[in-house]
């Protein structure tokens, strides 16, 4: 029996969170199926949008899946537009180009090259954004739409962050406009020193603080306070590894020192919200993966996501009085293995303030 084979964005970007591919046994005549994936962010300079087609084989499919060309449309075979409203009527509207210039990770998809269209658009977050795929093969076009996630700001924590903190701490962000979901996250930086060359390798760790998404609220604030500040030193433990040929140091975001620690928010919108909702497999012991997609078109024949995210951060001081988050860093039983040092001995500290 032949399989049709679906693919998208999602099995190939990382963190943007998306994982799902699909497998759809047919009996039924071939018919040109749609895949596409596209997030725009207001605070990206361009925007990717990625575009497969459905392909069908009695081989195996994953093999079948390394071909460009069964999973690529011919450039000349569609038109990819993307299309601003405001208001109900159009006020911009272009065909995008491709490029094969951002690389894709290995895996069963052909790489290292890649298939994108992309637009250099600045965005317009109080308009209506429509990604629009004519098919000439076909005669007939397949689109989606999304609003923008709106801009918003971190309340709190405001300076500083005294990760010694033993208890739930409070997070605080305003509401953005057209979210539905936030995600929170925790970056710490540091640097690595070679004892033996001197060279300087920057590195970070980060951990995602809320385990599910966080729901959008009629509220204008959104409070978290599942947090324990002191529990971030569990992973960085976790995340570095034991090497007694170098030296670590806190970095300096922006070269501002102590300020090593940067809390990000996420929000996506109501269409993303969705996708992750029904994506993720249910606690159940069937683990059925539910089919979404928000693109609109003639005999179910369009699948995958366009939606919108954006991001909030602040750049926050590791709090380093005598007895606090430095020192703990340093000389903890935890962490005294990682061998960390205080920033104040740290090369890039001692060569900004010669």
């Amino acid at each position: 029996m032949k399989k049709l084979f679906t693919i998208g964005l999602a099995c190939i970007v990382a963190s943007l969170l998306l994982q799902q591919c699909g497998e759809l046994d047919l009996t039924a005549d071939y018919k040109d199926i749609t895949i596409s994936y596209g997030i725009l962010n207001p605070n990206d300079d361009v925007h990717y949008f990625k575009i497969y087609r459905g392909f069908i084989t009695d081989a195996n499919a994953l093999v079948e899946a390394g071909d460009w060309d069964n999973v690529y449309y011919p450039v000349d075979s569609i038109e990819v537009r993307l299309e601003e409203y405001k208001n109900g009527k159009i006020v911009r509207s272009a065909v995008l180009d491709t490029t094969t210039a951002v690389p894709q990770n290995p895996g069963y998809f052909p790489n290292p090259k890649q298939l994108l269209y992309y637009s250099d658009w600045k965005l317009d977050r109080d308009a209506v954004y429509r990604l629009v795929i004519d098919r000439h093969t076909t005669g007939d076009e397949v689109y989606a739409e999304t609003l923008i996630v709106g801009d918003f700001n971190i309340t709190n924590p405001r300076y500083d962050w005294n990760m010694n903190l033993n208890q739930t701490y409070t997070i605080k962000f305003y509401q953005a406009e057209n979210a539905a979901m936030y995600d929170i996250y925790l970056t710490f930086y540091y640097i690595e020193v070679d004892n033996a060359t001197g060279a300087i390798e920057h590195k970070q760790v980060s951990k995602r603080l809320n385990g599910d998404y966080i729901r959008a609220a009629t509220a204008s604030e959104v409070t978290f306070n599942s947090f324990i500040p002191k529990s971030f030193f569990t992973t960085i433990v976790q995340a570095i590894e034991t090497n007694p040929s170098v030296t670590r140091y806190i970095d300096a975001i922006d070269g501002n020192p102590y300020r090593c620690i940067r809390l990000t928010v996420w929000a996506g919108d109501k269409n993303y919200l969705t996708y992750r909702e029904v994506a993720t497999p249910g606690s159940s012991v069937v683990q059925n993966q539910l089919e979404y997609t928000n693109f609109i078109s003639e005999n179910e024949s369009a699948y995958g996501l366009f939606a919108s995210r954006s991001f909030s951060y602040k750049d926050l001081i590791m709090e380093n009085t005598t007895g606090h988050s430095e020192d703990t860093l340093v000389n903890s039983p935890s962490t005294k293995r990682l061998n960390f040092d205080y920033y104040r001995n740290s090369p890039e500290f001692i060569h900004d303030h010669q």
